[in-house]
Formats: C-alpha cells, sequence, structure tokens
C-alpha cells in the first residue's frame, strides 16, 4: 500500500505559556483544517502520540487527551516512547499500520512541554534515556556525544571550528522559519568560546530545552483527500547498544545506518539521489556523524561536506533548512514528527523563504539514546 501524508500541523517551537492539551488541540485541528479536499475526523482510525516523559507534562494518558480534540471517540489511540526517536517511531508504526490494514488514516502527533521544569531537574529526566550504567554514574547525554566527538576528532582531525559550522549554519537558516525556538544568528568565535558543558561540546551546540507539537495526517488512499500527496517512499529502523561505551566504533551511528539502508531499499533509491534532508542534530557533532551513516559522505569525513558549503541552504545538498534541534527547537516528543513536516514543505514547495530549489526525494534521520535507537524516512513526491 502506498502511504501518502496529506496534512500537517505544527506549533511554534519555544518557552510557550500554552499547556500541553492546548497544543495537542491545536495540531490536530490544523491537520483535519488542513486536508485539502477535506475529511471528516471519522475517517480517522487511528490516533498515534509521541511524548517522551510524565514528568514533563504532569499527565498520563495523552493519547486519550488527544483523542478528546480528534472527536472520533472510535478511533483507537496509544502513545509511543523511545527517547528522543519517539516521533520517528510513532510515524513508522502507523505507516505500519496502514499498510497492514488496520487503519485507513492515521494521525501522528508529538508534544513536550519541556520548560516547565527547572534545568537541572529536567536533565535528571533526560538522562534516562541512556544506559542504566550512563545514568548510574551521571554520564550526561552531552558527556556521551562530547566522549563520541572527542574520539572522532582524534580519529579524523576535525576541528573545533568544524564542530562550530553547524551551529552556525543551523541558526542562520532558523532565522528564516517562523515556527523555531530561536531567531538569532553567531559567528564562529561565538560558538567556539562558548560555556564548555561536557569538553568538546559547548553550550552552543547543544539543542535546548522547547516546548511545542507538531502532526502529520498519513492516508493509505493519499489522492483521496489531496492532489499533492507526499508519499512515505521507505522507513527503516535501527539499533546499537544503549550505552556509547559499549560500541565497537563511538563515532559512527550505527543505528542510523541499518535505518537508512532500509530505507533505501523499500524507497529503490541510493543516498546520491537525496536532495534535501533533516537530521537529529541534538549536539551538533552529531550532524555530521550521521551523514557518514546515511551515506552522504564516507566514514571520517562527514564534517567536510560543512566545511565545503555542501549542506548548506544554497548548497547541493541542503541539511535542516528548518534551523535544526539546534536553532528550530527539540520538544523531544515531537521533534521527529517536526522534522517530517518540514522536508513535506519543501518537496510541496511551501517552505517560504527557506525554500530550496524544486527537490523531489528527503530524507529525514530521527535517533535516540545518543544513537541507540534510529528511524529513518525517505519522502517522496
Amino acid at each position: 500500500m502506498t502511504v501518502g501524508i496529506i496534512s500537517y500541523g505544527h506549533t511554534k517551537y519555544g518557552k510557550l505559556t500554552e499547556d500541553i492539551s492546548t497544543l495537542l488541540e491545536s495540531v490536530i485541528q490544523e491537520s483535519i483544517a488542513g486536508v485539502e479536499k477535506g475529511i471528516n475526523p471519522t475517517d480517522i482510525d487511528l490516533l498515534v502520540l509521541s511524548n517522551v516523559d510524565n514528568q514533563f507534562s504532569n499527565q498520563h494518558q495523552l493519547a486519550t487527551v488527544a483523542l478528546r480534540y480528534l472527536r472520533n471517540p472510535n478511533a483507537e489511540a496509544f502513545r509511543v516512547e523511545a527517547a528522543c526517536s519517539s516521533g520517528g517511531m510513532a510515524t513508522y508504526v502507523a505507516k505500519k499500520m496502514i499498510d497492514s490494514g488496520s487503519a485507513r488514516n492515521a494521525l501522528v502527533l508529538g508534544v513536550e512541554k519541556m520548560t516547565n521544569l527547572p534545568t537541572d531537574v529536567a536533565t535528571s529526566v533526560l538522562i534516562r534515556g541512556g544506559a542504566p550504567e550512563e545514568i548510574k554514574y551521571g554520564v550526561t547525554q552531552p558527556a556521551a556525544y562530547g566522549l563520541s566527538a572527542q574520539l572522532y576528532m582524534q580519529k579524523y582531525g576535525a576541528t573545533d571550528d568544524d564542530l562550530a559550522i553547524g551551529a552556525v549554519k543551523n541558526h542562520k537558516n532558523a532565522m528564516k522559519n517562523p515556527l523555531a525556538q530561536f531567531h538569532k544568528e553567531f559567528t564562529l568565535d561565538a560558538v567556539k568560546n562558548s560555556l564548555v558543558i561536557a569538553s568538546p561540546i559547548r553550550l552552543l551546540h547543544c539543542s535546548p530545552m522547547t516546548d511545542g507539537a507538531a502532526a502529520v495526517l498519513l492516508s493509505g488512499e493519499p489522492r483521496k483527500y489531496t492532489d499533492a500527496p507526499v508519499y512515505v517512499k521507505g522507513m527503516g529502523v535501527g539499533y546499537d547498544t544503549m550505552g556509547v561505551f559499549e560500541r565497537e566504533d563511538p563515532t559512527f551511528m550505527k543505528a542510523s545506518k541499518i535505518a537508512a539502508d532500509k530505507a533505501y531499499k523499500l524507497a529503490e533509491i541510493e543516498p546520491k539521489q537525496v536532495q534535501i534532508a533533516e537530521v537529529h542534530d541534538a549536539f551538533s557533532p552529531a550532524e555530521f556523524m550521521a551523514y557518514e551513516s546515511l551515506g552522504f559522505a564516507k566514514r571520517g569525513e562527514g564534517y567536510k561536506l560543512m566545511r565545503e558549503g555542501i549542506t548548506m541552504r544554497d548548497g547541493s545538498l541542503p541539511v535542516n533548512t528548518s534551523g535544526g534541534l539546534k536553532a528550530k527547537g527539540h520538544p523531544i516528543g515531537a521533534t521527529g514528527i517536526g522534522m517530517i513536516v518540514e522536508v513535506y514543505l519543501q518537496l510541496l514547495g511551501r517552505a517560504g523563504e527557506r525554500q530550496v530549489s524544486s527537490p523531489e526525494w528527503g530524507l529525514v534521520e530521527n535517533h535516540g539514546g545518543t544513537g541507540a535507537t534510529a528511524v529513518v524516512t525517505v519522502l517522496g513526491r
């Protein structure tokens, strides 16, 4: 079955005053209203919600809360959690259920309300995405990424400038995204001189705490609802060890490669055919490491794509035109879905000032737990 995206919903990202129920209602109503040929909520028979931690929202049964705003009590609804890859995983599950005939149309939505908690409390929540041993000894996400980045720099010769370029690029891209959390540009020196969090990771290499929600409406009969669907051509899921310390090569994102290989095979394309991508830059070094797992660059050469301008917005392979997690924001449950929305808009030519020239193939790489779980989605017209 050919599954397509027929509509979307997306709040602004940032420190928001709206509560989590209001954010959910907003993206649900936007998704329904945005269907070109119209859709009745009774035709949406599945709702899959991505949300990472009840401690952020102080609310259980969020999928049932969302069902209230869908106004179709006969739909089935449940929640998916896979750390930072929750949004991609929710989309994967929904597509599989449509493929199997268990659903016709599925609303996939993600939400997180992170800024309610003090930073130290939020950090204690987020550390739970790591391996039990890492949690026990207080190895935070920045620390785990920082250790991988140290090894990468020693092994392949990447510099502090290379680590900073991604942050500079993505903040510049976010200037053209009205939904982004940050609308401020930074110089290389500003990034390189920002506060050290876990060497070589600095403050301006890190994605922020963010509130927000995003949704995509999937259909097994997309042409019934729109003359301009974007098709989910291939999706793949991959896994690696939970702990970075357990990995054969901590500088390589094995789970993302496994997921990408599956997605490319299903879509029947090669990496060189991808014309635009959103990748999971929770911490800046993860972006160029992902390039290698996705087949955009050879091992140890991912950082060169940014150095040479290839992944800039005006380059031959624009990456993170939305601003990425770094500048658009990272409301964990919504992140993977928001990334899909960006590529969806780009493929339709509806990305406004940040639009790139007529892409036909796009890719989204969404990973969690410092790369323990990854979901890769290939989208096409």
